[in-house]
């Protein structure tokens, strides 16, 4: 076989796993306007208005929000689940400040 076709169909092969490993990087970034699933419904006793602030803060991306409201609910085991959502609000917006 001809040496040119060799690298040739090398290079194809690296491109084509180059390009995957990128597609794959980007399903787990930010993601806006995707409807969520029913199964990640948020909870009753969040108002929706602070709900979807924090969301369009952290892009749209629900794992998100919910790991930093879980985060300050650890740290703060004796207040509301609405005081923890506007905290993690204010926590983004100080951090986004402050920089």
């Amino acid at each position: 076989m001809d040496l040119s076709l060799l690298l040739a169909i090398a290079l194809l092969v690296a491109l084509f796993v180059w390009l995957n490993r990128r597609q794959r990087g980007r399903r787990g970034g930010y993601r806006i306007n995707t409807p969520e699933p029913a199964t990640t419904a948020p909870p009753r006793s969040v108002r929706g208005r602070t709900q979807r602030e924090l969301l369009r803060l952290v892009g749209g991306n629900r794992a998100v929000a919910d790991r930093l409201v879980e985060q300050v609910q650890l740290r703060n085991p004796n207040h509301s689940e609405q005081w923890c959502w506007e905290k993690a609000i204010y926590d983004i917006q100080r951090d986004r400040h402050s920089s």
